[in-house]
Parts: C-alpha cells; sequence; structure tokens
C-alpha cells in the first residue's frame, strides 16, 4: 500500500512543469530573456501609482497609474508595468470620454521602462487610428507633481470611424498633481 501512495505521488510530482520563472530586476539591461519575469524589485515604479490631474486647454485630464504583471507575447516574458486609466471632463466638470472601464488588458498606457538615467518613465499610447509616446517625470522632491510630455505619432486615416477622439490623449507638455 505504501508503495502505491509512493507510486501515485511520483506521478503527480512529475506532471508539473520543473521549470520555474526566473525572477530578474526590472532594470535590468540587454535583451529580455525568454521565460523571465522582470520584476520591479526596487519598488521603482511605485511613486506613479496614484490618481494625476492637470489641465489642458481649460479642459480637465485625470489619469491613475496602476502596476501590472505585463506579458510580452512577442519576446515571451513577463515585466511589472503601468498602465493608465483615464478620463477627461470639459470646463464645466462634464465627462467628455472615460477609459476607467475598459479591462487591464485593454487600456491605451503602458509603461516601456526608463529613459534618461532612470529619471523618466516611458509609456506608450496606442489606439486603433492614434499612437504616441509619453515622458513623465517627477517635478519636486515630494512627489506631488507630475510632469506630462505627449508626442503622438498619428498617421493618415481614411476611416476613422473606430476612432478615439482627436483630443483624447493632451498633446503637448504639463505638470499635473497628485489627487
Amino acid at each position: 500500500m505504501k508503495s502505491l501512495l509512493l507510486l501515485f505521488i511520483l506521478c503527480i510530482s512529475c506532471s508539473y512543469p520543473k521549470a520555474q520563472e526566473q525572477i530578474l530586476p526590472l532594470k535590468t539591461k540587454g535583451e529580455r530573456m525568454e521565460g523571465a519575469y522582470y520584476k520591479d524589485l526596487d519598488h521603482e515604479l511605485d511613486p506613479f501609482l496614484r490618481t494625476w490631474q492637470g489641465i489642458f486647454q481649460g479642459k480637465t485630464f485625470i489619469i491613475t497609474f496602476t502596476k501590472i504583471k505585463y506579458y510580452s507575447s512577442f519576446s515571451d516574458y513577463f515585466q511589472d508595468s503601468i498602465i493608465g486609466k483615464y478620463k477627461m471632463l470639459d470646463s464645466n466638470g462634464n465627462l467628455l470620454y472615460s477609459t476607467y472601464n475598459l479591462t487591464d488588458n485593454k487600456v491605451k498606457i503602458l509603461s516601456i521602462g526608463f529613459k534618461d538615467y532612470k529619471t523618466k518613465l516611458w509609456l506608450s499610447f496606442t489606439d486603433k487610428c492614434i499612437e504616441g509616446d509619453i515622458l513623465i517625470h517627477f517635478t519636486n522632491y515630494e512627489k506631488t507633481q507630475l510632469y506630462w510630455k505627449y508626442i503622438t505619432n498619428q498617421t493618415i486615416v481614411t476611416d476613422d470611424s473606430q476612432c478615439a477622439p482627436f483630443n483624447e490623449m493632451p498633446r503637448g507638455e504639463y505638470v499635473m498633481n497628485k489627487l
């Protein structure tokens, strides 16, 4: 009976994959290793994880950053990343649009990594018709103000019926405050 139980345990243990995910620091340089997990071990992303508000052409732009474990199917690795869900309010406080209802895997803003000696966080904005890069960094020691710079890579679109509104993502540079 004991040998039968031992054989059963052995069969069960062999059925589970033996390879374990290799955990590496998020800031690891070089080409990403297949199957690895680039984890935010030093909590470099944490100061960004909150809700921020800024004024853009008389409208109020509010964005909330959260951290997720992102899977890159292109290169087959995991990485801690920041996603952004946002909304725009007109000058009277009426909602113009919002992405807060999107699931995490459908958001339009995703962090790519750090730039300029790890002082600026680089994010990408992707919609069906508009793409762009966002660079953010803190403007004060308390990390209550965030400098925002968005540069669009918009291409010519012949059918914009499925596109986000042109001003959905505030273009240019401005400062956002922590809420």
